[in-house]
């Protein structure tokens, strides 16, 4: 189908979705709305009924969405936040569970509305699994899904574990470079992630990842660390995670800033993440406002969407209620995040196509429908739907 086509059938599908429809929600404009992630990890990123058909229980499915039910949010740790993940770690301890899980974590962001997903992971090892065979399954779930018939990219990041040592990291690197080599279309980059006050940061390790050819995403600042924040900084990643600590106003350094403003890294902000696991006091208080304010390149994501029981649509949400954003704000924001992505420029160019196709053809057929009086959910599956029509078209 060439891209003259494809414009004529999302607007097609589009005027036949709201034929009928008087009203939207905001939710369901920014469901709509093509999005792009870029900090989605993959263990924290399941939903209820994959849990279910992995084998786990109604008790540890609710552990794993405990830290949502908290009244006092200032009340969890990040130790709690990583202490979840063990769950969806005993539920994919075979090849076939990490490939289902890895399947229907995509589905779910199709669903959402997302073009182009990043999924990040640190690759391991079980008893009948080996740290190359849980990343070709990983692979096996993305090329399910994945390509240019279809309406969503998928690519992967591999990570390297805050908590081990030297010699294990650069063994963990050895062979993420080994598979990028086998996969270099889905392979685009590497992370330095896991609980930030285990651990320091080895410059030297993801150098010889770029070397290589690896972009790198480091999670940055997600505690008070001014010494590791200004060694990642100087490093020079191509994106930093969550940040949060890093303007002065919210406990970094003048220095750190000043440094970061004069090499404006683009940041992926998570704001359920920060708000839920108490590094961030509230919503309205979120440090992505200084971003906002200061024009400077950041992207809006999930993190841990199952964990946390967010989606991108919601992340969006948070972001033009707590600060007064317009649907064509969001648009450039989502638009804005292909520049920052890990995809080739043949990739980019065709996202870029599809959001400006979207922006000219659909944001005003959606848009002037919506009511901001009227209930988040009034309306959000018939978005689900047109995105599953669509998708499915694709395939055919």
């Amino acid at each position: 189908m060439n891209v003259m086509e494809e414009s004529g059938l999302l607007v097609e599908k589009l005027e036949e979705t709201l034929k009928h429809i008087k009203k939207l929600s905001m939710r369901t404009y920014l469901k709509f709305l093509p999005k792009i992630e870029l900090h989605a990890h993959l263990n924290g990123s399941l939903n209820d009924k994959i849990l279910k058909e992995l084998g786990c229980e109604e008790d540890s499915i609710m552990q794993y969405k405990k830290l949502t039910q908290s009244i006092d949010k200032s009340d969890n740790t990040l130790q709690e936040c990583f202490d979840v993940f063990k769950i969806a770690q005993n539920a994919t301890k075979t090849q076939e569970s990490v490939y289902l899980a890895t399947k229907s974590v995509i589905e779910d962001f199709v669903r959402d509305g997302v073009v182009y997903l990043e999924l990040r992971t640190t690759p391991r090892s079980e008893i009948n699994m080996s740290k190359e065979e849980y990343i070709e399954s990983v692979i096996r779930g993305i090329e399910s899904l994945s390509g240019s018939k279809e309406k969503i990219f998928v690519k992967l990041i591999l990570s390297i574990d805050r908590r081990h040592d030297k010699k294990t990291s650069e063994e963990s690197l050895k062979i993420i470079l080994k598979m990028r080599e086998k996969y270099p279309n889905i392979i685009k980059g590497i992370d330095f992630s896991g609980n930030p006050n285990a651990g320091e940061f080895d410059a030297a390790l993801f150098e010889e990842a770029r070397k290589n050819g690896l972009k790198t995403s480091i999670h940055c600042a997600e505690i008070q660390n001014d010494d590791e924040t200004k060694r990642i900084l100087e490093f020079g990643p191509d994106r930093i995670g969550h940040a949060t600590y890093l303007h002065p106003l919210y406990g970094g350094s003048q220095e750190n800033w000043d440094l970061y403003c004069k090499k404006k890294i683009p940041v992926e902000c998570c704001l359920t993440s920060n708000v839920v696991c108490g590094t961030s006091q509230s919503f309205p208080e979120h440090h992505i406002q200084e971003w906002i304010n200061g024009s400077l390149p950041f992207s809006i994501n999930t993190d841990d969407k199952g964990v946390f029981s967010t989606s991108l649509s919601r992340e969006y949400q948070l972001v033009q209620r707590h600060f007064k954003l317009t649907g064509s704000n969001l648009w450039q924001i989502s638009y804005d995040a292909i520049d920052y992505s890990f995809a080739s420029a043949k990739e980019k160019e065709k996202m870029q196509y599809y959001l400006l196709q979207w922006l000219y053809l659909c944001h005003d057929m959606i848009y002037k429908k919506v009511d901001p009086n009227i209930d988040d959910d009034f309306c959000e599956g018939i978005a689900d739907g047109f995105w599953n029509k669509l998708h499915m078209l694709e395939q055919q």
